[in-house]
């Protein structure tokens, strides 16, 4: 068809990247340095405080130009200290202190300076060294205690770590007891194992990862000298970990350096750039070696973080494409959400592509509001209506329709993961009813989650309370089919907050700033709720919270205080309901905004503003902050109103943009330049090929004409949704679904005897049109409607007219017809 060679032209423009990166403007670091001494400079940090002996503080510098231009001056400027009898400077800007006072450091380019006030303390005070604090950030930072070294689940050469120092008790008897104590000298303590195997002066398997001299080596033999103090539990922990210069733009090529400074609980504060971990969400537009310093690849956008201990710090780095855009292209908007897409389309020099038109419209919407397509009447009268405000009464009508509720029931049954296997298929499909009902009815989705986690009495009347209901993995000793509560906090913390937990069950999250200790401290939340009443094959009839519901830290053996995941002290009774106050705190957290606005966008675009759908985290930023802020704000102004989120998103012209890329915007996959076409979910495909066929699917176990989209357990056979992606659900994860496009689908629908069947069958369509003297032009037309939502442009109308007057058997031909439509990519996919 026309329209789908001329909606995927997009695919073919990958080819003209390599010309246009080339054309990226490259403006050089020493350009803007130089241009800087007519400028500003900025020292950062511009307030400091060193404390002790041991404290160092690294400096960097900002330049700005008159134009506004910034780039890092470090290398570039000189330093002085006001009083070097206070503190010492490097010519690389690396501050030390000398004794107690207070002085000034200046940094210097031609005529330009900028000052920093230096306060040093704490210089008459002995030497003291953490385990905690200075000894276990070494391990994670040269490696050893990663999972590729000691920090394996078995560790390497009989020497195991705890993974990236989770667990520093730990890590201390194996370092100070284990072999006999054998790796420490306290006699010789630079003889000791434990430094020379790093130092490579014993054969090691990792190498030389270790230097005599080093801040690092000092660190570790001024330990051992002190005789190895191990963790005490009284340590300081960070309150605030942040990345210093923040955001920036760049030119490619151009460098960055980064400092990352640690705020503790005790109040001090101290730069720990040389002891963390950087990483890049994008190595194509930007990388981060492991000093720290930041290198623009290309044009685009990423997120650069860095990891220290437990605490997690992210900065924007960006780069302009190079393209010359009409300013009036960024005034076309419908709502505030156009506002902050077309405010980061412009910083980029992105444009966005015009509208779509009202047969793409029509489809798209459909489809995203309620999972069905328009029938051929449907979209006939949406077509030929003229009114200015067609487009927001068809969204109106459609958020009224049964399937709305049904396609979000279908999408939380995928979460909750509802199939036999763990639920009788009766329990699933009451649970999945009673979420349609929530969303047809618009209540609250605060409210709904608060129902489904303090669900308590009758079961048979309070179907939210099956969200606590599992055969596997089950409570233990608890004789009823009540989930285990470490699942069931997991399943919480991703359906509601899109936080993924899972990892901190064995060790501190990797990517995160949840300890094993946050674990299960959030799981005894969930420890309370026991099954009663009559037992039906293992599904109790009543839910309640007991008082007893102590959790213990299998590693510590340390009893649990219910806690949530921020650490807020929620100030439970004895023999209170956890949930209660779970509930209010789960639903006033930003992230539970977050999550279900980044779940519908994902519906409505096929990405999220935040990527992965259900991976919200400090080290995964939102593609467009502003953006999420400003839906979130406003979902909660509108308390939580579903209804009223989806029409916000589809009312804007970001959403009703064209899925045909413009040149400068073909290279965007991340920034809602224009719409991205995909192919249907597995419901949504089956139900539109029994629909415009007229043939309904037979489910085994289920009544004729149940549609795909109202099927409450994955364990339903159907090799059809099998094939196109349907989720296992036995992960509450968004991931679990696939709609990529793979040989089998393309060969499910040319040579499926099913869709054949549906086609030749004795009930479909084509054999009312033909009963009813309809002529083929209007046959042609209704097939065309009822499928891709448009009616036959002239040249596909006389193609098809002539195939059909040139085969001997109408009603075959006009079959050939059907099935070259549902084998159409205009019909397969959403664009």
């Amino acid at each position: 068809m026309n329209v789908v060679n001329r909606n995927f032209q997009f695919v073919c423009v990958v080819a003209a990247i390599t010309p246009l990166m080339a054309a990226f403007v490259s403006a050089s670091p020493k350009q803007n340095v130089s241009k800087a001494a007519s400028g500003r400079l900025d020292l950062l940090p511009n307030n400091i405080q060193l404390n002790g002996s041991l404290a160092v503080q690294r400096l960097i510098v900002t330049a700005t130009t008159p134009a506004g231009i910034q780039s890092d001056a470090t290398a570039a400027v000189k330093y002085s200290v006001a009083n070097p009898k206070i503190a010492s400077i490097s010519p690389d800007g690396l501050l030390q202190p000398k004794s107690n006072g207070s002085t000034t450091v200046t940094a210097t380019i031609g005529a330009r300076t900028s000052h920093a006030t230096v306060k040093v303390i704490g210089m008459e005070t002995p030497i003291s060294y953490s385990f905690v604090n200075d000894v276990v950030p070494i391990f994670a930072r040269v490696g050893c205690s990663m999972g590729t070294c000691h920090g394996a689940q078995q560790g390497k050469g009989g020497f195991r770590l705890s993974l990236r120092g989770y667990a520093p008790e730990i890590d201390y008897i194996s370092i100070t007891r284990q072999l006999g104590g054998r790796r420490i000298s306290r006699e010789a303590p630079e003889k000791s194992l434990f430094l020379r195997k790093p130092l490579m002066e014993v054969a090691h398997r990792g190498g030389k990862v270790l230097t005599k001299g080093t801040r690092d080596y000092n660190t570790l033999l001024g330990w051992i000298r002190q005789g190895t103090p191990g963790p005490t539990g009284k340590e300081p922990t960070i309150a605030r970990l942040r990345l210093l210069p923040g955001d920036r733009e760049m030119n490619p090529g151009e460098k960055q350096r980064l400092l990352v400074s640690a705020e503790f609980t005790d109040g001090h504060i101290e730069d720990v750039t040389h002891h963390a971990m950087f990483g890049t969400n994008d190595p194509a537009v930007a990388t981060v070696d492991e000093n720290g310093v930041v290198t623009q690849v290309r044009a685009g956008e990423t997120a650069i973080t860095a990891k220290y201990m437990s605490s997690l710090a992210a900065a924007r780095f960006l780069t302009p494409y190079v393209s010359k855009i009409d300013p009036v292209v960024y005034r076309n908007r419908n709502n505030f959400v156009d506002d902050h897409v077309l405010a980061k389309l412009k910083q980029l020099h992105l444009d966005p592509s015009p509208l779509c038109t009202d047969e793409e419209f029509l489809r798209r919407a459909y489809i995203d509001a309620i999972g069905t397509l328009p029938t051929a009447d449907e979209a006939a009268k949406f077509l030929d209506d003229r009114t200015p405000d067609r487009r927001e009464k068809l969204i109106d009508s459609l958020l009224e329709m049964p399937e709305f509720g049904q396609v979000w029931a279908l999408k939380f049954g995928d979460l909750f993961v509802l199939r036999k296997e763990y639920m009788h298929r009766k329990y699933a499909m009451l649970y999945q009813q009673w979420l349609a009902e929530q969303f047809n009815a618009n209540k609250g989705w605060d409210r709904v989650a608060t129902e489904i986690l303090t669900a308590t009495g009758d079961l048979s009347t309070n179907h939210a309370g099956y969200f606590w209901i599992s055969r596997s993995p089950q409570k233990p000793n608890e004789g009823t089919w009540i989930r285990h509560p470490e699942n069931t906090a997991e399943m919480a913390a991703t359906v509601f907050l899109g936080n993924r937990m899972q990892c901190a069950k064995c060790h501190n999250h990797p990517t995160e700033k949840f300890t094993q200790n946050d674990y299960y401290h959030f799981t005894a939340l969930f420890q309370q709720v026991i099954g009663g009443g009559t037992v039906d094959e293992g599904v109790p009839s009543l839910l309640k919270a007991t008082a007893s519901g102590d959790v213990r830290q299998p590693r510590t053996g340390e009893l649990m205080a219910p806690q949530p995941l921020d650490r807020a002290d929620l100030k439970f009774g004895k023999d209170e309901d956890r949930r209660i106050k779970l509930a209010l705190w789960m639903v006033a957290q930003d992230d539970f905004a977050r999550n279900i606005v980044n779940r519908f966008w994902y519906r409505c675009f096929g990405s999220g503003i935040i990527d992965p759908v259900d991976d919200i985290r400090s080290t995964n930023p939102a593609k467009n902050e502003p953006l999420m802020d400003a839906l979130c704000k406003d979902l909660r102004e509108h308390h939580f109103d579903l209804k009223y989120l989806l029409k916000t998103i589809m009312i804007s012209r970001t959403y009703q943009s064209s899925s045909v890329a413009t040149r400068t915007n073909a290279i965007d996959t991340k920034l809602f330049s224009h719409y991205m076409a995909r192919r249907l979910g597995a419901e949504e495909l089956a139900d539109a090929v029994c629909q415009a066929t007229g043939v309904p699917d037979q489910f085994p176990g289920m009544a004729i004409g149940t549609r795909a989209i109202e099927l409450a357990d994955t364990e339903i056979p159907s090799i059809m949704l099998d094939t196109f992606g349907r989720p296992t659900r036995v992960q509450p994860l968004e991931s679990e679904r696939t709609c990529s496009p793979a040989i089998s689908q393309a060969l499910a629908m040319l040579n499926s005897e099913l869709v054949q069947q549906k086609i030749k069958s004795g009930d479909c369509v084509l054999r009312d049109l033909m009963k009813n003297n309809k002529t083929d032009e209007q046959i042609i037309e209704y097939l065309f409607l009822s499928t891709i939502s448009r009616r036959p442009r002239k040249a596909e109308l006389d193609a098809m007219l002539s195939l059909v007057k040139g085969s001997p058997k109408r009603d075959e031909a006009l079959q050939d017809v059907l099935w070259a439509v549902l084998n159409s990519k205009e019909f397969i996919f959403q664009h």
